[in-house]
């Protein structure tokens, strides 16, 4: 039996794109455990935990990463998948920014003891952002993780 236009569903897989957060957070994953970091949590990305995305460990000191992702042209729910969002992807890649920013500082605040950084897919937006704000998140002691399509990790700040 043929399901009807309503049951009908576009199949989208939205773990496919690189810059997807949880393949992201998969990289910097594989970076950390390279450069000697044990991993001790990671957020279930698409279930869509809460959180911090990724916890690890050295010898006496402690590093709590935010990721995001970068935002879709269309829509990620099945129903509405063809459709174009209102929001351009770069235009929200500024909110998603601004919202890994207030969560590194949150997390600052309630881990005083740890290193916290925030990382994001390698994108020319996100890379303007961060020229953009270098001096300030230097200030508050926030480094940051670029991530390339190839899963390479380039990391800046302290």
């Amino acid at each position: 039996m043929r399901p009807t236009f309503a049951q009908e569903v576009i199949s989208v897989d939205v773990t496919s794109a690189w810059y997807w957060e949880g393949n992201v957070v998969d990289a910097v994953e594989r970076h950390l455990r390279s450069d000697g970091w044990e991993i001790v949590g990671k957020a279930d990305t698409l279930s869509k935990a809460r959180g911090v995305n990724l916890k690890a460990l050295k010898p006496g000191r402690s590093l709590l990463v935010e990721v995001k992702g970068y935002p879709a042209s269309t829509y990620r729910d099945p129903l509405r998948a063809t459709e174009p969002k209102r929001t351009p992807p770069a235009s929200q890649a500024q909110q998603w920014y601004s919202h890994a920013i207030l969560k590194g500082m949150r997390l600052q605040h309630a881990h005083l003891e740890a290193e916290i950084a925030l990382a994001f897919p390698d994108f020319p937006r996100y890379r303007t952002l961060y020229d953009q704000t270098r001096g300030g998140l230097g200030k508050l002691g926030l480094a940051i993780m670029f991530v390339t399509d190839s899963g390479n990790v380039d990391r800046s700040g302290p």
